[in-house]
């Protein structure tokens, strides 16, 4: 066995008491060394023991390392015996010294012979660097012991030299025991090296306990509110401490790491300097099992960092060990034997178990070295739990609060400003500092960390399979951009729930009896919420399971959506509420087993909720409400988007409050529907049915089921809407009323009170849709603008109108002028004006040309001339007709004569072709055209009258699409028509050089006259009337020509320029009817353009004294208007 003052199990106590004063000790963390060492016992037998090291000096000297054991309650410092004061202890003048005693440890017959003292000062270091990390001034003295000599009984030296005989009537001593200095020790410790073990310096105690005339450990000493101490670090710990660590001073932070707090049995006195409180050396209760047998009652323990071993002084386990036959296969009769497992419990409601598997203690270390029963360093039915302890636990010694804690974490309170990687290597980690900076924390694959802080890391959060993270007490990662869960992520010991922005990944979320709160969120989510981890789902076995409040029945954790969406594709079991605050959005495609969602904002269902869905927000989807839905205010309806029609499932009973709206979605041939296996009830709410433009459009007379419910139907809705009456931009014209039946509810779509011809802006769709106000709206031509927005009404209206019918009145009225100006173009040429056309061939008998040096004179005799012509023009569109585009062609011939004195003469018969289209209203027609006329001039001196009259036989015909959502229609009509007008030309000639000039008026009349038509086709046919009206042209401009001689040709340039104005009936109509009845109806078409230029540029040749070739430019430009014609001549004179 290892030398018995290894055990620093102390049970004899001093009655030394020094003066002390309250101090506030700061937070640190101290490294604390991991030191391995080995000794032989008298056998012969090599052991290793773990200790605990700790770098520390005192009054500002050297610094040493010290023996940590939290089993000891005074800070003991090697000085020897006989000399002057070492360097790590100086001497302080006026400090008072104590008389010596003895301290001794175990049984008593070994330990030290010291004194009492106080030092200012004490400061610790890390011994990996030396660097120091702390620094604690004692104002009123911090007590400690100078060691004067290591005692012991002869058969305690173990082989060490004995030096002076100690008295026995030494205080602290036992007079019946005869003691020796321990000469080795004094020997080792003038040669400069540490006197203990070949470590240390002394024993810094750390216990939380207190004995009458105790210095008190340091710990308790320096801080008020408690302290830490742990050696389950790995070399991959993270933090400033590395594998050991003393950490001063706790919070919330460092507190909430500790699942499993034991209480004391009960505060028996304060510490100096901090006025803490301090427990009993034994001062907790644990339980203890042996291969998962029966537990043992409570049993006071002391967790020692100073002994190697575990001592559990049970005379139930050393039965039930001596039974079973597992004890002394290491030569101790009590030692249970290697491979056994030790189970330890806090005796606190719900406290973390810890395993300790049994070792052979004379193969290796003696850490998992157990004895049972009674031993000679603890009383019966006590327990001495070794440095094991906190080789694989950290420790809170809470003064405070007076309990002690215990965690399997690893607990660091550093602060890491960089984010933080976490693996498997470092073992679990509990961190209590604070993560900041812009990275983020990223927990790999089995890796396992606890935070307790207020992060403030803006980076993203990562769990990945197989990894753990928990976050609880006051801690949070609330500023953390994402949390993406692959592996584990336990908030079941939060204090106040958590606060997180979004939810990604596919992985677990315990939630225990916390609340989860999506502050922004944005993410999906395919992964379970629940609230502990039953069901399979994997637990490291360092992590508590989650203590749920109340008994069965009892709902757990939550889930709020307080901004943004977030998306659930797993199934979920948590049984607390959910909630969705008001602008947030909750989709769900997976499941909710148990839990009731409170909707204020809008819970998007496409998957299946089992618990009751109350809903005052928005509440849509093609989901299963299986626990029931009541919509006590806001909207509900079936379906995805705005734009689909879905069937909403409720197993239980439905309710729709007074305040609550039921939006249902009208197709063509359906509606959105709610199914209900139970009861719906109806108390007064709204139903608002609704069609969107991109729905095909229900029809007038349909009826939609709208609710089922297999127990009945109770009550009626208070109010009912209609977008389709509402809205122009939907379908105005209809709307919808409700049929209650004993389990279900239908809507039917009916009239509205909204006349067609409220949708009309033009004096041509008002027409039209007064005369549809008058039908039947379930007639054919009616019923398809039921459907129809207010738009699509009006392209229906203008589709009907037949406009084209008044448009062609415009383009016959236009195609006039050619002929009235190829009349007197005829009449020019024949009184030889320069730059008129001249189509002109002399008959035989009565005709000769006189020319004389190719130059033009006045035509004598009959004369048979013919002339043709083509011109292209555009209407444009104006607010109540669509343009039009039109194109004539034609010839004319006539014969005159000049034998009238002063007069010529002559008729013109003629032919020609009309097109015109108006594409705005997909319709054309076409004309053919037949003229006679007569025409007359004379002249006095270089005055000029022409005039004439002709009437023209117009047969129309015209074809046009209807077609609008519900009716496509082609129209076809055949009617004739005619044109007649008379014109007359004044112009007066004078000649300037070679340049001619002949300014002029004129003045044209022209009657329309068009018959009744009667179109063939569908029910969008039209019956019209005749109808004749007049319109006056007065033109005023001048004509100018000359003659250029190019060779042995003549050139004859002409040019007019003329401005033209229009009177009368400017823009043409019809009156028609439907053929499927309606009262008459006018409508306008394009109008003619009431002020234009003209513009005539043309050119003639003699090539020889027989052949004349001429052509010419016409162009007529008016507001919206644009005409241009080209006339063509060829003659050959005989």
């Amino acid at each position: 066995m290892v030398r018995l003052r290894n055990l620093s199990c102390r049970m004899f106590f001093l009655s030394c008491i020094f003066a002390c004063h309250e101090h506030q000790a700061r937070a640190a963390e101290i490294p604390l060394d991991i030191i391995t060492e080995t000794d032989v016992g008298s056998d012969g037998t090599q052991y290793m023991f773990g200790r605990l090291g700790i770098k520390a000096g005192v009054n500002g000297a050297d610094a040493k390392e010290y023996f940590f054991d939290t089993g000891s309650d005074s800070f003991n410092i090697a000085v020897g015996m006989g000399g002057s004061a070492p360097s790590w202890f100086p001497t302080q003048a006026g400090t008072p010294v104590s008389a010596p005693y003895g301290y001794m440890y175990g049984d008593g017959t070994y330990g030290y012979l010291q004194s009492d003292t106080t030092v200012s000062s004490v400061q610790f270091y890390n011994g990996t660097t030396g660097k120091q990390v702390a620094d604690y001034a004692t104002s009123g003295g911090l007590g400690v012991a100078l060691i004067q000599a290591s005692i012991d009984t002869a058969d305690r030296l173990y082989g060490d030299t004995p030096g002076q005989i100690i008295p026995g009537t030494t205080p602290g001593l036992d007079s019946s025991q005869t003691y020796y200095q321990n000469l080795t020790w004094q020997q080792t410790l003038d040669a400069g090296q540490a006197p203990d073990e070949g470590h240390f310096y002394g024993i810094m105690g750390a216990g939380d306990f207190i004995y009458p005339g105790d210095n008190g450990g340091v710990p308790g000493q320096l801080t008020k509110t408690g302290y830490i101490v742990e050696a389950n670090g790995t070399a991959a710990t993270p933090g400033d401490c590395g594998q050991g660590c003393l950490i001063m001073g706790l919070n919330a932070a460092l507190r909430a790491q500790f699942f499993a707090q034991v209480p004391w049995r009960g505060v028996v006195g304060k510490f100096p300097l901090s006025g803490a409180n301090a427990g009993h050396q034994f001062d907790v209760m644990f339980q203890y099992a042996l291969d998962n047998g029966p537990k043992t009652v409570g049993m006071p323990t002391l967790l020692d960092s100073g002994t190697p071993t575990i001592y559990v002084g049970s005379s139930a386990l050393l039965d039930q060990a001596l039974k079973a036959g597992i004890t002394g296969s290491d030569g101790g009769p009590q030692d249970v034997n290697p491979g056994h497992t030790l189970s330890i419990t806090g005796s606190t409601p719900n406290a973390q178990t810890v395993t300790v598997t049994t070792a052979d203690g004379n193969q290796g270390d003696q850490s998992a070295l157990l004895t049972v029963g009674s031993n000679p360093y603890t009383p019966d039915g006590y327990t001495l739990e070794g440095i094991s302890f906190f080789q694989h636990n950290a420790v809170m010694y809470d003064l405070e609060k007076a309990v002690t804690g215990y965690t399997p974490f690893y607990v660091s309170d550093s602060n890491f400003s960089n984010g933080l990687t976490i693996t498997n290597a470092m073992g679990p980690l509990g961190l209590a500092g604070v993560i900041s900076g812009t990275q983020g924390v990223s927990v790999e694959s089995g890796g396992i960390a606890y935070l307790t802080n207020a992060n403030t890391y803006t980076g993203a959060t990562s769990v990945a399979q197989n990894a753990w993270l928990g976050v609880g007490g006051p801690g949070s990662v609330a500023q953390s951009s994402t949390v993406k869960v692959d592996g584990t992520l336990d908030i079941a010991h939060s204090d106040a729930g958590q606060s997180i922005r979004s939810l990604d990944g596919a992985g677990t979320v315990v939630l225990g009896d916390s609340t989860l709160m999506l502050s922004q969120a944005s993410g999906t989510f395919a992964g379970s919420l629940r609230d502990d981890y039953t069901d399979g789902v994997t637990r490291p076995s360092v992590v508590p399971l989650p203590v749920l409040t109340g008994g069965e029945g009892q709902t757990h954790g939550g889930l709020i959506i307080a901004a943004g969406q977030e998306t659930l594709t797993g199934n979920s079991s948590y049984t607390g509420k959910t909630g969705i605050s008001t602008g947030a959005t909750l989709a769900l495609t997976g499941t909710l087993e148990q839990t009731q969602v409170e909707n204020a904002g809008h819970f998007l269902n496409n998957g299946t909720t089992t618990g009751l869905v109350a809903s005052t927000g928005f509440v849509n989807g093609t989901g299963n409400f299986a626990g029931g839905l009541s919509v006590v205010r806001g909207v509900v309806t079936p379906g995805d988007t705005s734009n689909t029609l879905g069937t909403m499932s409720v197993a239980r009973n439905f309710t729709l409050g007074a305040g609550a709206s039921y939006l249902v979605r009208v197709g063509s041939s359906a509606a959105s529907l709610i199914t209900v296996n139970g009861k719906a009830q109806l108390n007064g709410g709204t139903l608002v049915s609704t069609v969107t433009a991109q729905t095909r459009a229900p029809e007038l007379g349909q009826s939609y089921t709208i609710l089922t419910a297999t127990d009945g139907v109770q009550g009626q809705f208070g109010k009912i809407e209609s977008n389709l009456t509402g809205s122009t931009d939907l379908y105005p014209f209809l709307t919808t009323g409700v049929d209650y039946a004993k389990n279900s509810v239908a809507v039917d779509v009916a009239r509205s009170d909204i006349a067609f011809a409220a949708a009309a802006q033009t004096r041509n769709e008002q027409s039209v849709a007064t005369a549809l106000d008058g039908i039947a709206p379930t007639t054919d031509i009616a019923r398809p603008i039921t459907s129809l927005n207010f738009a699509q009404a009006r392209g229906a209206f203008n589709a009907l109108s037949g406009e084209i019918h008044a448009s062609a009145r415009t383009a016959l009225v236009q195609d006039a002028y050619e002929i009235r100006d190829v009349a007197i173009d005829r009449m020019r040429a024949a009184d030889c004006m320069l730059g008129a056309q001249n189509g002109t061939a002399k008959t035989a008998v009565h005709g000769r040309l006189k020319a004389q040096d190719a130059h033009c004179q006045a035509d004598e005799g009959e004369t048979l001339w013919m002339q043709a012509y083509g011109s292209w023009s555009h209407n444009g569109k104006t607010s109540n007709a669509a343009g039009l585009s039109n194109s004539t062609s034609g010839f004319v011939m006539g014969a005159d004569t000049s034998r009238i004195e002063n007069w010529h003469v002559g008729m013109l018969v003629g032919y020609g072709h009309s097109s015109f289209s108006a594409n705005g209203r997909a319709s054309s027609g076409r004309s053919d055209n037949v003229t006679l006329g007569g025409y007359a001039s004379t002249h006095w001196n270089r005055l000029a009258l022409r005039m004439g009259a002709t009437y023209t036989w117009n047969m129309l015909s015209t074809r046009r699409t209807v077609a609008f959502p519900g009716m496509m229609d082609r129209q076809n009509s055949s009617y004739n028509g005619g044109t007649a007008q008379a014109f007359a030309d004044l112009g007066y000639r004078f000649d300037l050089g070679r340049v001619m000039i002949e300014p002029f008026g004129d003045v044209a009349y022209i009657n329309q006259q068009t018959k009744s038509f009667h179109e063939r086709g569908g029910v969008g046919g039209l019956h019209g009337y005749g109808l004749d009206t007049g319109v006056t042209y007065a033109t005023f401009g001048s004509r100018m020509a000359t003659s250029l001689h190019v060779g042995k040709a003549v050139l004859i340039p002409g040019l007019t320029l003329g401005y033209r104005h229009a009177f009368g009936a400017l823009t043409p109509t019809t009156r028609s009817a439907f053929l499927a009845g309606s009262q008459d109806f006018e409508v306008s078409g394009v109008p003619l353009v009431q002020d234009a230029a003209l513009v005539k540029v043309g050119v003639q040749t003699h090539l020889t004294k027989r052949l004349r070739i001429g052509i010419s430019y016409t162009g007529q430009y008016g507001g919206h208007y644009s005409e241009s014609g080209l006339k063509g001549s060829l003659s050959w004179v005989f």
